[in-house]
């Protein structure tokens, strides 16, 4: 036990010897001298883009657009005045038929009538373009709209 005891006072002595430090450290100030850092100018270069489509085997053109069509197209917006189209009230009930199924029929309540359409139908300027269980695709004076399953 003596020898136990002997060997961890000889190693605490050695760790807290190593810890505590008595040198006293000298105040030094040394000059320090900058130099301002020269910077090269960067050369400047082009990346050739005309090169053929590794998928298509076409070459690249680049689309330019005249700024004739662009006066045009500006002029024809500017004289056309659009119209605001006011959408009936249109609510997606869910579809009736199985989903599996070819003809598939949706309920829809329009301005609160029930019709039972399939796609490809009209009912009051209202085309059934497409649709699944969970929303269909509308259209109403060539305006399409996508409506959700009402709760």
């Amino acid at each position: 036990m003596p020898i136990v005891l002997l060997i961890w006072g000889v190693v605490l002595f050695q760790f807290f010897s190593f810890s505590a430090s008595d040198d006293v450290l000298e105040n030094t100030t040394t000059e320090v001298t900058i130099k301002p850092f020269k910077l090269k100018e960067r050369t400047k270069f082009l990346i050739n883009v005309n090169y053929r489509d590794p998928f298509l085997g076409k070459i690249y053109a680049t689309q330019e657009v005249s700024k004739k069509n662009i006066k045009i197209v500006k002029a024809k917006k500017a004289s056309k005045p659009e119209e605001t189209i006011v959408w009936p009230t249109i609510l997606y009930k869910g579809m009736l038929s199985d989903s599996k199924e070819k003809n598939k029929r949706f309920m829809l309540v329009i301005s609160d009538k029930n019709y039972f359409m399939k796609i490809g139908d009209t009912e009051n300027d209202i085309f059934l373009k497409e649709g699944d269980k969970e929303s269909i695709y509308v259209k109403y004076k060539g305006d399409l709209n996508l409506i959700m399953l009402a709760n």
